[in-house]
């Protein structure tokens, strides 16, 4: 068997550098000197015999051949870290970040984190929200260890699992117009209604948005929007002044239904859901703390791990 040419400390710098975009940056994080970072970053390069990162101006920029190799180097490091995490003592700590699109991050991330630190106090977890295709843009660049999403995705490179259903409603002030025209003896509001109605939807890129225009398109043709807003926050907020009508999340109006900021409008479409899905780069294994993290879902998970 031929011996290692190489560290794991070699390619966490490496890592580091990919990361910070330079050997100071990286010297920076795992907390060594610019000059040692360097000298690691040479040796790497002179044992596998192959340069990582083209020197341009005297800036590192990743190449075809750091790519590859970071590949390969995030999917070791998260192995590495993965048996440092099992064998280091009784009460193990971790250190995982989560990137998670809007409704998910806001609505549902932090009831599974209160739950997890329960059991995992000494556990730090970093949560990035953001639309569906930066969830996807970070798990791809390798700078969150695993994400949660509002809808499917075929990006390159990314897995995904299912996790759980979200009901989709649609939702109108108590003084709107339109919550009158849906109460007896008038009943639910007609296709052609809705089609004249004036709509309220997130922004291009969002997982609302794409699971909406899925299931309206084909009844209803394209919506008549009058505002595009960057959150599903803003457009509940817009809804309950009277200034149209959206479909969202159940989970993000439920407070709103309750307290009669928000109505549910009874109307003649189906059914409305999407699919939450769990995504992981190929490359790297759901680790048992994400099982952990996500424990209500653990047998959809488990084949992640395999």
């Amino acid at each position: 068997m031929a011996a290692l040419r190489f560290t794991l400390r070699q390619l966490e710098i490496f890592a580091a550098i990919v990361r910070t975009g330079s050997t100071s940056g990286a010297a920076a994080e795992v907390s060594i000197s610019q000059s040692a970072a360097s000298a690691a970053l040479s040796d790497l390069e002179l044992m596998l015999g192959l340069q990582f990162f083209d020197r341009v101006s005297k800036k590192l920029v990743l190449n075809e051949s750091g790519r590859a190799l970071n590949v390969r180097a995030m999917s070791l490091l998260d192995a590495a870290r993965a048996i440092s995490l099992e064998f280091d003592g009784p009460h193990p700590s971790s250190h995982f970040r989560i990137a998670a699109s809007t409704t998910v991050g806001n609505y549902l991330i932090p009831d599974l984190l209160a739950n997890y630190l329960l059991v995992h106090p000494f556990a730090r977890v970093d949560i990035q929200i953001g639309n569906t295709s930066e969830v996807l843009r970070v798990l791809t660049d390798f700078k969150a260890d695993v994400g949660v999403i509002e809808g499917p995705s075929n990006v390159p490179g990314l897995v995904l699992t299912h996790w759980r259903d979200d009901e989709l409603i649609v939702v109108g002030a108590p003084h709107h117009p339109l919550v009158a025209q849906q109460l007896p003896p008038h009943g639910p509001l007609n296709l052609k209604t809705l089609r004249n109605a004036t709509w309220l939807v997130r922004e291009e890129g969002s997982g609302t948005r794409d699971a909406v225009q899925t299931a309206l398109l084909p009844h209803l043709g394209p919506l008549k929007c009058q505002l595009v807003l960057g959150s599903s926050e803003a457009i509940r907020r817009a809804v309950a002044l009277g200034l149209g009508i959206s479909c969202l999340s159940r989970v993000l109006v439920a407070d709103q239904l309750r307290t009669g900021a928000l109505v549910e409008l009874s109307t003649e479409l189906p059914a409305i859901s999407r699919a939450f899905h769990i995504v992981v780069h190929q490359e790297r294994a759901m680790s048992n703390t994400f099982q952990s993290f996500f424990a209500q879902q653990q047998a959809d998970l488990h084949h992640l791990s395999t």
